[in-house]
């Protein structure tokens, strides 16, 4: 059994982010794990992103020092360990067959995520305009959800290069088009 302390210690080291930063994300603190002997950048995060990856971590370990999960029944061997797993374990195990099941939860995933829904600004992956940022072989690259490509950066550089481009992009850009769109 692993101890909370070790736990932690092995998210700070590698952390798994679960998501990408979010633009308004980085204007506040990050944390950079620098490489063992090294000014390298190995990982960037903000401090969310670093809650939720040692959150995540501690309720997996959590969940592994217990035989069953809460719903009394393990979920099916490979599955996947994530919350949309999870929810559909959840429905399968409530009766629902495995295509309505995936179905329902492709359709919520497809919904607004806003309560109330702001229809001015859609927060869905078919549309939108979140700065999306990637890491691929030694480069950041950023771009809107829109598609439009905002350029890229190496590891050590600020973020700013590319919320720059972005913020230029939404709120100019988007308001001199009719209607919004790109």
């Amino acid at each position: 059994m692993t101890s909370r302390t070790d736990t932690i210690a092995a998210v700070l080291r590698r952390p798994r982010l679960h998501r990408p930063a979010l633009a308004h994300e980085l204007s506040e603190r990050l944390v950079q794990g620098l490489g063992p002997r090294s000014t390298e950048t190995e990982w960037t995060a903000t401090v969310p992103q670093l809650a939720e990856a040692i959150d995540t971590a501690l309720q997996e370990r959590d969940r592994e020092e217990k035989d069953t999960p809460a719903g009394g029944s393990q979920p099916p061997a490979g599955a996947a360990d994530t919350a949309r797993a999870e929810i559909l374990h959840t429905l399968l195990g409530a009766g629902y067959n495995e295509p309505a099941a995936l179905e329902l939860l492709a359709r919520a995933f497809r919904e607004p995520h806003a309560d109330p829904p702001d229809l001015e600004f859609r927060e869905t992956l078919a549309g939108g305009h979140a700065l999306v940022i990637e890491y691929g072989d030694c480069e950041l690259f950023g771009s809107c959800q829109c598609g439009r490509r905002l350029g890229r950066i190496t590891p050590g550089k600020p973020l700013d290069a590319l919320a720059v481009p972005w913020e230029r992009h939404t709120c100019t850009e988007l308001t001199a088009t009719p209607n919004g769109v790109s």
